[in-house]
């Protein structure tokens, strides 16, 4: 009996300790969870500028490179915002620098866009994508955020880091005017460098350079010389219209009739002599002719009266109140003129009626002592061709009134004299 209640104390007592077990695990505090935070954490902590949840997601190691519904990551927003300190913790943790936002804005434009050096420096120091060259959604590029920016370090890293482009884009053409009116030679050979083309002023198709030489520019034309510009630029094939409203009616014919017009021939149709021999300085191309009509510098100055620019493109020649010859068709004589003398004076015979002399001042460009005439196919000793056209003086029959088809025949020993004394270049004057 005695054993029979002992047993039931010691079961008793055991399920006493049982419930009381159980009873603590129901009432017990449950155990700690783990807190999860996300990339969209870190992209909202720094769009709102909360920095102890931003110190939280750092804590937690959470991916810097999340987007916001822009597709901006945190870095794009801290640098767009200015927050430097918290775009170099955002670095330091990992951010990608070349990552843009859905329109292509990335943090090195933003960085340029607010003139920030130590930042741009900082993010380009660790770019391992940078395209300068490339727009965003809106057709700006890493230059133009630069130029807005409008800090001259940045500017000028973001021009030594272009490529060699084809063409000019707005913000190269944006950045060459505004390095020329800032006299900044450095730059402006810079961008010069980085193009095979000419350059154009902003919404234009003719270059810079024939600006220069139209509206007798020289410290723009010296400029872009000496930083490099090509001395052989040739005009486009439609050249813009307020360029052509610059120039005479002569030479705009030719421009406008011809392709392949060069900076040496336009110098020479305007008489712009400084600008002319500074070409030829810089290796232009004398011998270049037009692809229409193969017209030389030499043809335009001669066809376009500017005798001082066909002196220099033939190498030299008198000066006219040195050495000249004038020629009388209502006289039918002619004169060799030195020091403002004649010394010489002798009878010709001009253009009959239908082929009448042209009248004016021209150049001799050429000489041959024994030529043939293509057009009329007879001899013509002794000639002497005038500016490049398709008359000049030569030893012939002289009868004592115009009997020629447009050419200045002389006596045999006038010509011969002529010939051998009167130098390519001299001026010759018909009146």
């Amino acid at each position: 009996m005695r054993t029979l209640h002992r047993r039931f104390f010691l079961q008793a007592g055991f399920a006493a300790l049982v419930l009381i077990f159980l009873w603590a695990i129901v009432i017990g505090p449950e155990p700690t969870s783990r807190i999860t935070i996300s990339p969209d954490d870190l992209v909202r902590a720094v769009t709102i500028q909360r920095d102890s949840l931003i110190d939280l997601c750092l804590m937690e190691r959470v991916d810097p490179n999340g987007r916001d519904a822009q597709g901006r990551t945190p870095l794009l927003i801290a640098t767009s915002q200015q927050d430097s300190k918290t775009a170099r913790r955002l670095l330091d943790a990992g951010a990608a620098v070349d990552l843009a936002d859905k329109k292509g804005f990335t943090p090195v434009m933003a960085a340029a866009m607010h003139g920030d050096p130590e930042m741009f420096q900082l993010l380009v120091a660790r770019s391992t994508d940078l395209h300068p060259e490339k727009p965003c959604a809106d057709g700006q590029d890493l230059l133009s955020f630069a130029l807005d920016g409008g800090h001259p370090e940045i500017i000028k890293t973001v021009e030594q880091r272009l490529p060699m482009m084809p063409d000019w884009t707005n913000s190269t053409r944006r950045a060459l005017s505004r390095a020329l009116q800032a006299g900044k030679n450095d730059e402006v050979r810079l961008l010069l460098s980085k193009s095979s083309t000419p350059p154009t002023p902003e919404g234009k198709d003719v270059p810079f350079l024939a600006y220069a030489i139209a509206s007798s520019n020289l410290s723009l034309f010296t400029t872009l010389l000496n930083c490099g510009a090509d001395p052989n630029t040739v005009l486009p094939s439609r050249c813009d219209k307020d360029f052509l409203a610059m120039l005479p009616n002569g030479l705009r014919s030719y421009i406008q009739e011809d392709r392949g017009v060069t900076m040496l021939m336009l110098a020479s149709g305007l008489g712009q002599i400084d600008y002319l021999k500074t070409l030829i300085d810089g290796g232009a191309n004398r011998t270049r002719l037009t692809t229409r009509n193969k017209m030389s510098a030499l043809d335009v100055a001669a066809e376009t009266g500017h005798w001082r620019s066909a002196q220099i493109l033939l190498g030299g020649g008198p000066a006219p109140d040195k050495l000249r010859v004038e020629i009388s068709l209502a006289m039918q004589k002619v004169a060799l003129v030195r020091d403002g003398v004649p010394i010489y004076q002798s009878r010709c015979s001009t253009g009959r009626a239908g082929y009448s002399t042209k009248r004016g001042e021209f150049v001799i460009t050429n000489k041959e002592r024994n030529h043939r005439s293509t057009i009329y196919h007879v001899e013509m000793p002794y000639f002497m061709r005038l500016s490049c056209l398709d008359f000049g003086m030569h030893a012939g029959h002289v009868p004592n009134y115009p009997a020629s088809h447009g050419c200045i025949r002389l006596p045999e020993d006038t010509a011969r004299k002529f010939f051998s004394e009167i130098p390519v270049g001299t001026v010759v004057t018909v009146q």
